[in-house]
């Protein structure tokens, strides 16, 4: 078995003993990709994953409009207050950090580690919720930025 491999055992482990299905899942399935699958489509996984995940959790977030939950006029009220001026300003500074998030998983992969690490233990012991090792990501590369790494 390869390191990476045994990374993602420990980590499925991991997810697995705190609860968190979602880590647990995803790096359940990779490893059982990693061992069975053909290299060329853990090529095509690592150069679309991304986009595909991010497109996914875009679906999830517009069905509302789609299901009749959320219109025009529920649009304009939110949109127009200032708990919906906020939300803009946290929506906007959350897709920047993402995006840093990417740039930084791109230069120094070895961050995602961590991030499951403190997502793990967020869940486990804070009774938190995974939310998204990209935004993570950009706070890390603000963090970094801030503290000059």
């Amino acid at each position: 078995m390869s390191d990476g491999a045994v990374v993602l055992f420990v980590v499925t482990l991991a997810g697995i003993i705190a609860g968190n299905e979602l880590i647990a899942i995803a790096s359940g399935g990779i490893l059982i990709l990693s061992l069975v699958a053909p290299p060329m489509a853990l090529d095509v996984l690592d150069r679309f994953g991304v986009p595909l995940g991010v497109i996914f959790l875009t679906v999830g977030l517009l069905l509302p409009f789609a299901t009749g939950k959320l219109g025009f006029p529920a649009l304009a009220q939110t949109l127009l207050s200032p708990t919906g001026v906020v939300s803009i300003i946290v929506g906007v500074l959350s897709s920047y950090l993402a995006a840093d998030g990417i740039k930084l998983l791109v230069v120094h992969p070895e961050v995602m580690v961590g991030l499951v690490i403190g997502s793990i233990i967020g869940v486990s012991l804070f009774g938190g919720i995974p939310v998204g090792p990209l935004v993570a990501a950009g706070l890390s590369a603000a963090l970094f930025r801030l503290l000059r790494f």
